[in-house]
């Protein structure tokens, strides 16, 4: 079994952006277009309501088919634009997987804005409002309800993965990745900071660091899963034959 290695998923995501660095920027820039594009049509209206339905539904498509691309390049296959094609059919399933993940993580999160809105004598309306004052008051509950959205993203972080390449529905996704993540969270927060550094670096090399940074942190990402889930499970709901080995 192998390791669960954060510097490694890294390396591995920038060996996979050298080897198919054009391949994987044409499709990073053809999404930003689309998406620019559809950006600038009023957000009011018939057109706007369309240009949104459009905008979510091309971002569930490239997410799904980015997690499937990525994956088989870290497996050594080459990249197909295919993929999107192939991942068509986990549409729904992945915008399930989605919504069930925001509402876990908002729920704790929204119970301790609304307990520091009490208790510090804050309407929470304001809050939504983006009033300074308000914010201000509940900085520190503000930052103690990111806790929990942390920590489940982490527990949740293979979730999108398992349903594309081992085809479980949204509840089993959730259930594996959680299982699998317990003794490693501590290897994918350490991987999750190694990728908001890379980010960090690539904004400051303005657009093209952007670029290279989000296809580099794609890869790795799929190489930290691999890592975990190796190729060779064959039964996806054996959750105890993940590599989940700390070393």
């Amino acid at each position: 079994m192998n390791t669960v290695n954060p510097l490694a998923a890294i390396k591995s995501g920038w060996q996979c952006t050298k080897n198919n660095f054009i391949v994987s920027l044409g499709l990073v820039m053809a999404y930003w277009v689309f998406s620019g594009v559809l950006s600038l049509i009023p957000s009011n209206g018939v057109m706007g309501t369309i240009a949104s339905l459009i905008s979510m539904f091309v971002s569930l498509m490239w997410s799904l088919g980015i997690v499937r691309l990525t994956i088989d390049v870290v497996d050594g296959e080459e990249p197909r634009f295919g993929v999107f094609g192939e991942t068509m059919p986990r549409l729904l399933q992945f915008l399930i997987l989605t919504i069930i993940m925001s509402v876990i993580m908002l729920i704790p999160a929204g119970i301790i804005l609304v307990v520091g809105a009490v208790t510090c004598g804050v309407s929470l309306t304001t809050l939504a409002a983006y009033d300074m004052t308000a914010i201000s008051a509940l900085s520190l509950w503000i930052l103690l309800a990111c806790v929990p959205v942390i920590y489940l993203s982490i527990r949740f972080y293979f979730a999108p993965y398992l349903l594309v390449d081992r085809g479980v529905g949204p509840v089993e996704a959730l259930k594996m990745s959680w299982k699998a993540s317990y003794a490693v969270q501590g290897r994918i927060f350490l991987f999750v900071l190694l990728a908001l550094l890379i980010m960090i670096i690539g904004l400051m090399c303005f657009i093209v660091g952007v670029l290279v940074s989000m296809i580099i942190t794609m890869y790795a990402q799929a190489a930290l899963y691999r890592q975990v889930f190796s190729a060779g499970i064959q039964d996806p709901l054996l959750v105890e034959d993940a590599n989940v080995v700390v070393g």
